[in-house]
């Protein structure tokens, strides 16, 4: 169980980080470099935006997972992730749908 732990905490940490980056510092090539050509600058902003908080909800729910599985020692703390999960994946292709589209100039 604590191996469970460690790993949850530090990719937790670790998508934290990513999503930070992603959402404030406009990283948006962390993602992928597809992104870079098919965002056009304009959207760059709000796609980073969308993309990056999904990112950080990710990193922080398995961070609470961990906790939650080092207090409670129960399986059950594994729903905080998959509800992290979904929130992530659906935050990534709405993000992917709306902005991966570049306008012709």
């Amino acid at each position: 169980m604590i191996e469970s732990i460690i790993i949850f905490a530090a990719v937790g940490i670790f998508f934290t980080v990513l999503g930070y980056l992603v959402w404030i510092k406009e990283k948006i090539t962390l993602i992928h470099d597809y992104h870079v050509d098919k965002v056009s600058e304009k959207n760059k902003k709000a796609y980073c935006r969308l993309a990056g908080i999904g990112l950080v909800i990710f990193g922080t729910t398995m961070v609470i997972t961990a906790v939650l599985l080092a207090v409670t020692e129960s399986r059950a703390s594994y729903l905080c992730f998959a509800c992290g999960c979904v929130a992530e994946i659906v935050m990534m292709i709405v993000a992917g749908v709306k902005y991966n589209k570049k306008e012709e100039e």
